[in-house]
C-alpha cells in the first residue's frame, strides 16, 4: 500500500531524481524571475518547480533549452499559487497542495478542465492512500478523520475517527455516486458501502446517531429497505443467496433475503450465536452455528435447532440428514 502524507512537504525533498540543470542556478532564476527552482522531469520533458517572485509561491514549468541562456525559455503548467506543490508523476492524476496552513487537491491539468484557480485549500490534513490501483484521500476535521472523494470533493466518510487508519477505504464508481448522496441524505448515514457483488443499487447504510446498520436498495427513485437500521453490522447475501448473517451484541443471527422472500423476508435465526460457517451439503444449504464454545445445525429458516450444541469443532459434526425447506409452504 502506497500512503503518501500531505502534513509537512518540503520542497527541496519534492523530488527523489536529482537533475542537472543546463545553465547556472542564478542565471535561470533571473530569465524566471523566480526565487528559488527545482529541476524535474515529466515523460522525458524538463520540468521545473519555481518560486516566483511575483507571488512568493510555487508554480510548475516545462523548460526549453538551447546553446546558452538566452535560447532558454519556460511555459507555466500550474501557476504560481502554493507554498507546497510537487512533481506530477506518471500516473498521477492529482496531487495535495498547501496554501497557508491548509490543504487541497490540485486536479492534473491535462486530464481534467478544471483550472488551479479553483483549488479549494480548506483541509487541516489530507493523507493520500494508493491501495490496488485506486485513489482515496483522507481528510482531518477538528481532529477527527473521515473520506473524501479526490475528484468532485464530496465527504464519503464523514470526519468521526479517532486516526487515519481507522477510516474505511470506500471506493464508488462515478456511475455510482448520484446514488450514494441520495442514500446517504435520504437514509441519514454517515457509513454508505455499495454491493460489491452486485451492481444493482445494493448498499448497506449506518445511521449516523444510532450507529445501527440496515441493507437497502435504490433504483432509479425508488427505495427499498432490505434489512431494517437495528443491527451492529451484517454482511451482504452472497449471490443468489437465501440468506445473510446479522449481528447485535457481538452475536449472530440470520436474515432472509428479500429478493427470494418478498414480504416475508425477516430475521429468523436470533442473534444469540457465537459463530457460523456455512455449507452446501449434496446440493443443499445448510447452516452450522457456534453457541457457548460448540457447534450444532440449526435450520436457517425457521431458526430452529436441529442437533445439540456439544461438538468442539464444525468438522466433528455429523452429517445433516434434517430436512432444510427453502419456502415456508414446504
Amino acid at each position: 500500500m502506497k500512503v503518501i502524507t500531505a502534513v509537512l512537504i518540503t520542497i527541496s525533498a519534492i523530488s527523489s531524481k536529482v537533475f542537472s540543470q543546463p545553465y547556472p542556478k542564478k542565471d535561470i532564476l533571473k530569465k524566471m524571475k523566480a526565487k528559488d527552482l527545482v529541476w524535474g522531469e515529466y515523460y522525458g520533458e524538463d520540468v521545473v518547480l519555481a518560486k516566483m517572485k511575483s507571488t512568493k509561491k510555487w508554480g510548475l514549468y516545462s523548460v526549453y533549452q538551447g546553446m546558452d541562456i538566452d535560447d532558454f525559455s519556460f511555459e507555466e503548467f500550474v501557476p504560481p499559487l502554493f507554498d507546497s506543490l510537487n512533481f506530477f508523476q506518471l500516473e498521477d492524476r492529482f496531487q495535495i497542495v498547501k496554501q497557508k496552513d491548509k490543504y487541497g487537491i490540485l486536479l492534473h491539468p491535462d486530464e481534467v478542465p478544471v483550472t488551479p484557480y479553483q483549488v479549494k485549500c480548506k483541509h487541516e490534513k489530507l493523507i493520500h492512500k494508493k491501495v490496488d490501483g485506486e485513489d482515496y484521500v483522507l481528510f482531518q476535521k477538528d481532529e477527527k478523520w473521515g473520506l473524501i472523494d479526490w475528484f468532485d470533493q464530496f465527504v464519503i466518510v464523514d470526519p468521526i475517527f479517532e486516526t487515519p487508519d481507522e477510516v474505511p477505504l470506500i471506493h464508488i464508481e462515478r456511475s455510482m455516486m448520484d446514488i450514494y448522496r441520495t442514500a446517504k441524505k435520504s437514509l441519514e448515514a454517515d457509513l454508505i458501502i455499495f454491493d460489491p457483488n452486485n451492481g444493482d443499487g445494493g448498499l448497506k447504510a449506518r445511521h449516523k446517531e444510532t450507529k445501527k446498520w440496515g441493507m437497502y436498495q435504490f433504483i432509479g427513485d425508488e427505495q427499498k429497505e432490505l434489512i431494517p437500521m437495528h443491527y451492529d453490522s451484517l454482511n451482504f447475501y452472497p449471490f443468489n443467496g437465501k440468506y445473510t448473517t446479522v449481528y447485535s451484541k457481538g452475536k449472530v443471527g440470520v436474515y432472509l433475503s428479500y429478493w427470494s422472500y418478498d414480504e416475508e423476508s425477516k430475521q429468523t435465526v436470533e442473534c444469540k450465536y457465537d459463530d457460523y460457517k456455512r455449507y452446501n451439503a449434496d446440493g443443499v444449504s445448510k447452516l452450522a452455528m457456534n453457541k457457548n464454545g460448540k457447534w450444532g445445525w440449526v435450520d436457517w429458516l425457521t431458526g430452529e435447532e436441529k442437533s445439540e450444541f456439544k461438538y468442539e469443532s464444525p468438522d466433528d459434526l455429523p452429517y445433516p440428514h434434517y430436512k432444510q425447506n427453502y419456502w415456508f409452504d414446504d
